[in-house]
Order: structure tokens, then C-alpha cells, then sequence
């Protein structure tokens, strides 16, 4: 991409060099000095002089702004040797309208994707599958070989700058940050019956290093079993906070249902959802054979939060069923779960520490928003009513630990939550690295 901006900026020097050339008139010979106060009055002219008019540089003007609109747009759309040739016949013929209009990039990609060839069906029928598949094809095109494979997963840790020694040197700071609550299958369509057996991929794209951040991640031998009552996709992410700016962040969903055999599995949704500053903070978008709904909400001034349970003495869980969730002051109704578990022991690893499903979300570090708050319920039957609950509420750092510890019923925990700043960019990360660690 900077080669051709290079060879843009090149072609627009060469059109105002000509214009200019072409403004500037030939000098008239001039009479010798000593003649010229003699013919003072033979070359007295009744006849008003008329002024050449310059010629105006608008319509070269144009034809180099054509250019310009007309190759970023093929360059989107990964169509290098189409772009030279419209830049060329924009930039010789000065007299052509503005193409552009009132039209809006949507549909200028349209356009581009036009000059490929016919618009598949697809486009009419799933206009967010095809919006999805044209997204990939971009990437592949365009930013793969500066970033990577689509695929490729972030390599910026959670609690990247927890242990960092200076945290308001300029590698590290608090950022706006995407939070996202919930992701849940709404409608579905035949020949899809409930239950579903979901596999598949959800991951998030952000400004750090525009790798994936997954938010969702299961093989097809790891489904996850949605019925009719409950819809909530099991999120285990993102693994790490979701840095976002005015540019778009983007959430690109890959859901199968599975199939009695691996030929028969069907495409539940297949889209990319665009969050932007002024975007809503509910989508239910449909594609495929279902309708998925997402909730999430853009935060400002935010610290990466990191959480993590140990169980220091094993007990009775008073109830048959457990949520772990955690929640911020601005956003107390929308909890985050953290961990859902039927029976009555705790799941911990070898390490004797709770296995969350996910452990990272965001807070405001500005008070009194800012607070963190952690809860566990332990609920004795299908009624949401019939629940012994602790809470706990910390108050934000930018770098370092908290630990508080909880009891419910015989079961005590300690929660430990690690606070982190973030990069602006994976630049800062990396100098960070090289210099403070």
C-alpha cells in the first residue's frame, strides 16, 4: 500500500507541473530602449486590451482527485492493475464528471466488485454472509502480508504491563476499550431444531496488532448444547482487553450446527459486525440459519482487568447449581458471567483454582464509576429467587494485584485481580518489553 500512495502522489506532482506549464504564456519580444519612447504613440491602441483568461486547474484538479477516490477504492477491494488504469484515464481526460456523487463506499465497492464480474446471488439472498466473505477476501489481499494470516491469533498477552515498573511512561496508558456482555442464538430457521450442537468461532480484531482475539473457540468434537431456554453462547473470551479508536472493531462470527456426520453439519451464522463510536450497543443480526443478538458497549478510560479464583478449603456448595460473574458501577445490571456449573462441588484445576470460562474484562479507572464488582451465587434450584450471594468491590489500579477473600456456605475463596494499563499500539508493546522487562 505505501508504494502505491507513492506512485499516487507522483502522478498528481506531474498533472499540476503540467498545469502549471500550460497557465504560463510566452514572453513578447520586447523594442529596444531607444525607440520605445518614439513609438509610445503609434502603439496607443483605441481597442481595450482583452486578457488571456488562465486556464483553470478545476478540472485537472478532478481528474487527480478521481484518481485518487478510484484507486483507494480498488486498492480496497484488491484490484491494483484496475486502479492504475482508472487513475491513468482519469487523470488524461480532465473533462470527466465526478464520479463519486452522492454515493455512499458501500456502494463505490459495489462497483469495484462489479468490474470482477457479476454480483453472485448470495449478495441478495445473505447480504451479511456476503459482506463477510468480501471482508475476508480484503484482508487476504490488503493487510496479510503486514499483519499475518486472517487466522492469526494475538500474541499480546493478557496483563501485559502488570509487573511494569513505571506505569505512566509513555509505552502504556488507559485506553477505550470494547466490553462485550453477551452473545446468544435468537431466531433460527428450518431445518435447524432445537437443541443445537454449536461449534465454530467468534474473535475480535482490534487497533493493537489486528490479530484475532477470540471471544468464542470450539471444535466440533467440543460442541456447546443450546436449547430453546438457553440460547447464551459459553464465551471464553477475549483473552485479552479489546483496544478500540474511531476506526471500526470488528467481530467476525464463524457458527456451524452439527450434523449426525461432518457432511451434514450447516452454516448457523457467518457475518462481521462493525462496532463504532456511535454504534449501538445491541445487534441482532441475521445470517445463515439464525439470528444472532450481541451486547456490548464501548468504555472509556479503562484499565484491563484479569480475574482468578482459588479455592483455600474445600467445602459444601449450599445449592445444586453456581454462577460466578463479575460487573462494573456504570453497568451494575449487565453482569459478565464468568463461570456457570451445575452441582454441588466446585471445578478446579490441579492447582486447586476455579477453571473460568473467561476472566477478562475492563473498568473505569475514573471514580466513582470506576469499581469492579465480583459476585457468586449459589442457586438451590430453578428458581433464580432461591440464591445465597457475596459480593465483593475493588477499586481499580493501573498496575499490580488485589486480593479479597469470600465465603459462601463452607467454600472459601480468594480472589485475586490483576490490573494492567495497555499499548497504544504492538510497537509500544514490543519497545516496552525490550526496555522495562
Amino acid at each position: 500500500m505505501p508504494c502505491r500512495k507513492a506512485r499516487l502522489r507522483r502522478r498528481q506532482q506531474r498533472i499540476h507541473v503540467e498545469m502549471e506549464s500550460s497557465t504560463v504564456s510566452e514572453p513578447e519580444v520586447g523594442m529596444p530602449a531607444g525607440n520605445k519612447a518614439d513609438d509610445d504613440e503609434d502603439d496607443v491602441d483605441d481597442e481595450p486590451v482583452e486578457s488571456e483568461e488562465p486556464a483553470t486547474p478545476s478540472e485537472s484538479d478532478q481528474a487527480a482527485e478521481e484518481a485518487a477516490e478510484e484507486e483507494t477504492m480498488a486498492m480496497m477491494m484488491g484490484l491494483g492493475e484496475l486502479a492504475d488504469e482508472a487513475a491513468e484515464e482519469a487523470a488524461n481526460s480532465g473533462a470527466k464528471k465526478n464520479r463519486r456523487c452522492n454515493r455512499s463506499a458501500h456502494d463505490m465497492m459495489v462497483e469495484a466488485r462489479e468490474k470482477q464480474g457479476e454480483i453472485p446471488e448470495e449478495a441478495n439472498t445473505d447480504p451479511y454472509a456476503y459482506q463477510a466473505r468480501g471482508h475476508r477476501q480484503s484482508w487476504d489481499w490488503i493487510f496479510a502480508r503486514h499483519y499475518g494470516p486472517f487466522d492469526q491469533t494475538t500474541s499480546i498477552p493478557a496483563s501485559c504491563f502488570t509487573g511494569l515498573r513505571r506505569p505512566n511512561n509513555r509505552y502504556a496508558c488507559t485506553q477505550e476499550m470494547l466490553q462485550i456482555f453477551w452473545i446468544k442464538v435468537g431466531k433460527i430457521k428450518k431445518p435447524l431444531q432445537w437443541p443445537l450442537q454449536v461449534f465454530g468461532t467468534i474473535a475480535v480484531r482490534d487497533v493493537l496488532d489486528h490479530n484475532h482475539i477470540m471471544v468464542f473457540d470450539r471444535e466440533r468434537d467440543n460442541c456447546q448444547t443450546l436449547t430453546k431456554k438457553d440460547r447464551f453462547l459459553t464465551l471464553t473470551g477475549p483473552t485479552r482487553g479489546v483496544v478500540v479508536d474511531v476506526y471500526p472493531t470488528y467481530v467476525e462470527v464463524d457458527l456451524k450446527a452439527k450434523g449426525a456426520t461432518e457432511s451434514e453439519d450447516m452454516d448457523l451464522s457467518y457475518l462481521v459486525v462493525r462496532s463504532m463510536p456511535c454504534s449501538p450497543s445491541y445487534r441482532a443480526v441475521p445470517s445463515r440459519l439464525s439470528t444472532l443478538e450481541l451486547t456490548y458497549i464501548r468504555i472509556y478510560d479503562c484499565v484491563e482487568v484479569a480475574i482468578s479464583v482459588k479455592v483455600r478449603k474445600h467445602g459444601f456448595w449450599p445449592g445444586c447449581r453456581g454462577l460466578f460473574t463479575a460487573s462494573t458501577a456504570s453497568y451494575e445490571d449487565l453482569e459478565i458471567p464468568l463461570l456457570a456449573f451445575e452441582g454441588d462441588r466446585l471445578p478446579v484445576d490441579a492447582s486447586g483454582r476455579l477453571e473460568l470460562s473467561r476472566r477478562v474484562v475492563c473498568v473505569e479507572l475514573q471514580q466513582p464509576e470506576g469499581k469492579l464488582l465480583f459476585s457468586a451465587k449459589a442457586l438451590r434450584g430453578s428458581d433464580e429467587k432461591d440464591v445465597r450471594r457475596v459480593r465483593k468491590t475493588f477499586t481499580p489500579k493501573k498496575v499490580g494485584k488485589t486480593k479479597e477473600n469470600i465465603k459462601i456456605g463452607s467454600c472459601e475463596m480468594e480472589v485475586t485481580v490483576t490490573w494492567s494499563l495497555l499499548p497504544n499500539c504492538k510497537y509500544d508493546y514490543d519497545s516496552a518489553l525490550r526496555r522495562y522487562y
